[in-house]
């Protein structure tokens, strides 16, 4: 009943999948850093840091400072994500001192945002911040383990100083016991020595923490930060860098925020950072990489982030600045736009397609002979095409990105519809692709033609720089800022259900042709090839998925080989796991720090004896979602168990013809067995896992539901006519 695919087409594909691969990597050696222009330590760097503020809030005519910042230097939007959904300029300032999230303590997502904590003291008996021995400990007990203090002790033990100007500055620059070596309140008319005291200073003019509705009102608000930008620029150094950086979120809203630089290192252009390996977007921690760099200081523990770098423009014209605004503002829209409808696109689809799937049930259940309207045959092919335009939305929703929809409107309404609609085109046009091509007269073709479609889109894309997964559905969302580039863990649920399922398919269709060697090799070739966009350093860059994904490639694969599942092959498949993340960790770790990502950095951690920080965030991170949101918890875990039950005994639940299939295709039962077991580990490996299970389903129940219905269709057609009569109905 599956129909026998050419082998030599086969062959041809998968030496070019390998070849295509091999090449890509051989182009691209190194992490995509971008290009640098770095300053030599010591150069006088002014940071300003502020609260509130956009590139949405920027305008030539209502803030020509910031305009001018912006047309004469190198802009990029900042991440402020702290330790909770918004970021109080509390969270921002610690963020900057410890170089990864810091605040205080709270257990509110959105806080009310307290005031900044004031500088005690005088310049004879020193200056301490008030309160910062609670925040350190908050900040040490909190997700990330953040030392608060690093850039301070860092400085401190370095050939360099550091000046701190107004409360916000003070709190970056403190010690780890909370002391500021050099301290001075905001005033016009000492700012000019206090700036000259230290190579780096750090300055506080204050922020924006909820918008005025008067628009009048509020433009003066910003007008009083530009006048207190305006008296730092005046009172600098000749020969100083400037960075302004927007480090605290407003109306307790997440948004990107505004990053600027000028001066004779950061010429007309965008700022770019390696720890996002992303042009025009960053993150605090690389705020805290760019001073340490600039005093000629070594970090006195590791951070994430890396010293800013510029990309530069073909000049400093008001349309060229023009341009960038449009950029920067680009890409907060979208980040902003999908942050808001990720939920109601997600509740309106699935919504719409089991009311779609139940009303098809019910008239498959009554489906007659002599209803000419509505046949067996034709509902088998409804149901098919609904399971297959449903099983083709995560990849539509990558290709979506393609088309600027976020700039139509503001409104989540609007913006669900109008994304609901594009994610439905696209979807059709690959169902269509999938069901038209020349597998179409075998069960599992259009099942393998999909999974290849949607692990193409997602492994192009990151082999390409992950474009397509910045705020998209199912990918990296900067608001969020745990990831900026590579395989994020939701992206790598669907990844991995379609290359599984693609690689069942493939090695039963061979089979079947009395080619089991070669079903062997296209299960190695395109599960490795797979398996390297996912965990390849200048590629995919993950390093929990192999260990989710290894596993699972390899039960396939002792089932193509005709292995039993023994505690030594179970051993065999562990070891090789172990091996290729301890690999993939020891390469990328021999890379200079600078350009190393998460399996190279993982690696240096467990060097410095901190690896249990990092394998306990992630499984806190699990427990804290439990705690806070139990029904997922429990939908993900029945899920689990339904699944589990269906797949591992098929013919349950009203699931006879599924077993069916799989008796005729026993080699795509145990891909959905490989399928379970990667979700299932990738649940307990990862800090968001609780997703990796459902998102598996979202793509991979549809998909089989179509094959079966696929397979129904073609039972029907072989069946013998028992009356001539009905002949016209099958």
């Amino acid at each position: 009943m599956i129909r026998h695919h050419p082998v030599k087409t086969l062959v041809v594909l998968l030496v070019a999948l390998v070849a295509g691969l091999t090449l890509a990597y051989a182009n691209r050696t190194t992490v995509p850093v971008p290009p640098t222009a770095e300053p030599q330590p010591g150069e006088s760097l002014v940071v300003v840091g502020l609260g509130g503020l956009s590139w949405d809030d920027v305008s030539a005519k209502d803030t020509p400072t910031l305009w001018g910042l912006l047309r004469d230097g190198a802009a990029a939007s900042v991440s402020v994500k702290g330790l909770r959904l918004t970021t109080c300029p509390t969270d921002g300032w610690a963020t900057v001192s410890a170089g990864e999230a810091a605040g205080p303590e709270s257990s509110e997502a959105r806080p009310e945002c307290a005031p900044l904590p004031s500088v005690l003291g005088d310049a004879t008996s020193g200056f301490t911040v008030d309160g910062h021995d609670a925040l350190a400990t908050a900040s040490r007990e909190a997700e990330f383990r953040a030392r608060l203090g690093l850039l301070g002790d860092s400085f401190a033990a370095g050939p360099s100083c550091l000046q701190a100007v107004g409360p916000g500055g003070a709190l970056a620059a403190a010690t780890s016991d909370g002391r500021v070596a050099r301290y001075a309140p905001f005033q016009a008319t000492t700012l000019t020595s206090d700036l000259a005291q230290c190579p780096v200073s750090i300055v506080d003019v204050g922020g924006i923490e909820t918008t005025d509705p008067d628009p009048v009102r509020h433009r003066e608000r910003v007008a009083g930060i530009e006048r207190r930008l305006d008296i730092v620029l005046d009172a600098m150094p000749n020969g100083a860098d400037l960075l302004v950086v927007g480090l605290a979120d407003r109306d307790r809203q997440e948004r990107l925020r505004l990053l600027a630089a000028t001066g004779p290192h950061y010429a007309p252009g965008l700022l770019a950072s390696a720890s996002t390996r992303l042009v025009g977007v960053a993150q605090l921690s690389d705020v805290t990489a760019t001073i340490l760099q600039r005093g000629g200081v070594a970090p006195v523990a590791a951070i994430g982030g890396r010293a800013l770098s510029v990309v530069p423009a073909a000049n400093n014209s008001e349309s060229t600045a023009a341009a960038k605004l449009t950029s920067l503002t680009d890409v907060d829209t979208l980040a902003d736009a999908m942050h808001r409808i990720v939920a109601p696109f997600l509740v309106v689809w699935l919504g719409a397609t089991l009311l779609v799937m139940g009303g098809l049930w019910l008239v498959l259940r009554r489906a007659r002979p002599w209803d000419h309207r509505m046949t067996r045959a034709r509902v088998l092919r409804l149901v098919r095409l609904v399971g297959m335009g449903s099983a083709a939305m995560p990849a539509a929703t990558f290709l979506a990105n393609l088309v600027p929809w976020w700039r139509a409107s503001t409104t989540t309404p609007v913006l669900v519809l109008l994304l609901l609609a594009l994610v439905l085109v696209l979807s059709a046009v690959l169902t269509v692709v999938c069901l038209q091509g020349p597998w179409n007269t075998s069960a599992l073709g259009p099942l393998a033609a999909m999974s290849a479609v949607t692990a193409g889109v997602i492994g192009v894309d990151v082999v390409t720089g992950s474009a397509l997964q910045i705020s998209s559905i199912f990918g990296l969302q900067p608001l969020v800022g745990g990831r900026f580039y590579g395989m994020g863990n939701v992206a790598f649920a669907v990844y991995a259900a379609a290359v599984l399922l693609l690689c069942a398919a493939l090695a039963h269709a061979l089979v079947r042709r009395d080619a089991p060697r070669l079903a062997v090799a296209a299960v190695v070739v395109v599960g490795g090839a797979a398996l390297a966009v996912d965990v390849l350093p200048a590629w995919g860059a993950d390093f929990g998925g192999p260990i989710a994904l290894v596993p699972a490639l390899g039960f396939l694969l002792m089932g193509v080989m005709g292995w039993r599942t023994s505690v030594r092959n179970v051993g065999i498949i562990a070891l090789a796991a172990g091996l290729v993340v301890g690999l993939v960790c020891y390469l990328d770790w021999r890379r200079p720090e600078a350009e190393r990502s998460h399996p190279g950095r993982f690696l240096q951690t467990v060097i410095d004896g901190g690896a249990w920080d990092v394998v306990s965030r992630k499984l806190w991170a699990n427990v804290v979602l439990a705690v806070h949101l139990p029904v997922l918890l429990v939908v993900v875990v029945g899920l689990m168990v339904v699944v589990g039950i269906v797949v591992a005994r098929p013919g349950r639940l009203g699931t006879e013809p599924l077993r069916r299939l799989l008796e005729e295709a026993p080699l795509l039962h145990r891909g959905l067995l490989a399928v379970i077991l990667m979700a299932v580990l990738g649940f307990l490996t990862n800090d968001s896992g609780a997703a990796i299970p459902p998102v598996a389903a979202l793509f991979t129940v549809p998909l089989v539901t179509s094959a079966v219905m696929h397979f129904l269709a073609i039972e029907a057609r072989r069946a013998p006519v028992r009356r001539r009569r009905d002949r016209h109905h099958l």
